[in-house]
């Protein structure tokens, strides 16, 4: 790779994401402080190899303490894609198979009205099994998760649909995939999840429900809306931890952003390590169901949708204080992973924003940027402020672009800066609202970009040196 423009080949998917995530940070902390969010963490890996993690705010509000990358968190409804693994090794093994009817493994629910239910299609939420029962206010932690025997209890009394008529989203479905699984097998839960799973793919940060590696977790915190009249970050309610016991295989895990990526990274095909062969894959990440919600298919303990108009497989997951979601997308082999400490937190929106951020990076480099050295590149960025807004000038896969921290941009209508001399660009935002075609003039000193006049002739100043004026009256 040269040091000019010219000489520059289309970046890799990994150098993509490099360049992502060496703006990614500063782009959700600015975010994260002026929605007043605690926390967040984040991992990104191509083709099984982590590129990169990162995290900032708070684990803990008070006594401060920062977020690192090996902060745990709990990662609520990716147990389900953990269980669904679990349940195609099973199948692998011969132990088990998707046609099973649920009635013939679970012998307390033999007779009732959903043992006819088949293992594929409690993975799938086909079922037609309700998602928590008539009393779920463990969600809101007014009284314990459940264990087996209300799980059982719910399950017999819990047909809501009939099988195949709609897809009905259920966490109890999951909980008697984790019963299946202890009776397939011989063993509890947990010990199959970590012989077959979690130990064969050095999934070290990731468990099953709450245990002794409870310390490691990061606070949980309710909404800013509750955060009293004020609605400061330092208000938000600290949420207690609790065990999910029985509904663990569809809730109860805890992982960091990392494992996660290195987990999902395992179910793209050809991946090593895996668990599972080619097959069991394709079958898990093959929409079964059309959810209701556009766009949002499900596999076997997979979400199947688009993101930055590639298909992906992953999961979310919402837990009292954590919001999280992952993504893998096949076609690139990108993984991301993005974690959240509030019931409010913007896990969706900020990894979409990130898969934002890398379209623009893919973009060709414009022509006007043709023997420009990087380095004359990066004497243009920085972050700069007017009483308007604050604006970003960022690298993105050698280009430059004209972002708002934050807000994610638009692939299909962002446009690269035009270089036109060392001290002037040139937009060509489509925008004809905006400044398009307009000359950017940049002050720069020995510190990097200083200010920025333009488009539109209004003068941003380096982020660090505004002060917003005083108001200025005519004179009598």
């Amino acid at each position: 790779m040269g040091t000019g423009h010219a000489a520059r080949e289309t970046p890799s998917t990994r150098e993509t994401w490099e360049s992502v995530l060496e703006y990614a940070p500063d782009f959700l902390e600015f975010d994260r402080a002026l929605s007043r969010q605690p926390g967040y963490q984040g991992a990104v890996a191509v083709h099984g190899e982590l590129v990169g993690s990162f995290s900032g705010g708070y684990a803990r509000l008070s006594p401060p303490e920062p977020m690192t990358d090996g902060h745990l968190f709990r990662v609520a409804s990716h147990s389900k894609t953990f269980t669904a693994t679990a349940v195609m090794i099973l199948q692998q093994d011969g132990k088990l198979s998707l046609e099973d009817r649920l009635g013939t493994w679970i012998a307390d629910l033999a007779g009732s009205e959903v043992a006819e239910v088949t293992v594929g299609e409690l993975l799938s939420h086909s079922a037609g099994i309700v998602r928590d029962g008539d009393n779920a206010d463990f969600w809101t932690l007014d009284r314990p998760f459940p264990g087996t025997s209300e799980v059982l209890e719910i399950a017999r009394r819990g047909k809501v649909l009939e099988r195949n008529e709609h897809f009905k989203y259920s966490n109890v479905g999951y909980g008697l995939l984790g019963l299946v699984i202890e009776a397939a097998t011989g063993q509890c839960y947990a010990d199959v999840v970590g012989e077959r799973i979690l130990a064969p793919l050095g999934l070290l940060d990731t468990g099953v429900d709450l245990d002794a590696r409870e310390p490691g977790l990061a606070a949980g915190y309710g909404p800013l809306a509750l955060a009293g009249s004020s609605h400061e970050l330092a208000d938000r309610t600290e949420i207690e931890h609790t065990a999910t016991h029985a509904l663990a295989p569809a809730t109860g895990f805890y992982s960091t952003a990392r494992d996660l990526a290195a987990y999902l990274g395992s179910h793209l095909l050809d991946a090593s390590p895996s668990v599972l062969d080619n097959d069991s894959k394709r079958r898990m990440q093959r929409k079964a169901e059309d959810s209701g919600a556009p766009g949002r298919g499900y596999g076997l303990g997979f979400i199947v949708q688009q993101v930055a108009e590639r298909q992906s497989f992953g999961h979310s997951g919402g837990y009292p204080g954590h919001i999280t979601r992952s993504w893998a997308v096949p076609k690139t082999g990108v993984v991301l992973s993005m974690l959240t400490n509030a019931v409010d937190g913007p896990a969706a929106a900020w990894g979409e924003a990130l898969f934002a951020l890398a379209a623009l990076a893919e973009a060709p480099v414009p022509d006007s940027w043709a023997g420009v050295e990087t380095a004359e590149l990066r004497r243009f960025t920085g972050r700069f402020a007017s009483l308007w807004d604050v604006i970003d000038i960022a690298e993105l896969g050698g280009k430059l672009y004209w972002l708002t921290p934050g807000q994610t941009p638009k692939p299909a209508t962002a446009r690269p800066l035009e270089y036109v001399d060392s001290n002037t660009l040139k937009s060509a935002d489509t925008n004809g609202f905006a400044g398009y075609g307009e000359k950017m003039s940049f002050e720069i000193d020995e510190r990097g970009a200083a200010s920025v006049r333009g488009p539109g002739g209004m003068l941003f100043t380096r982020w660090e040196d505004f002060r917003i004026p005083r108001v200025l009256r005519a004179a009598i």
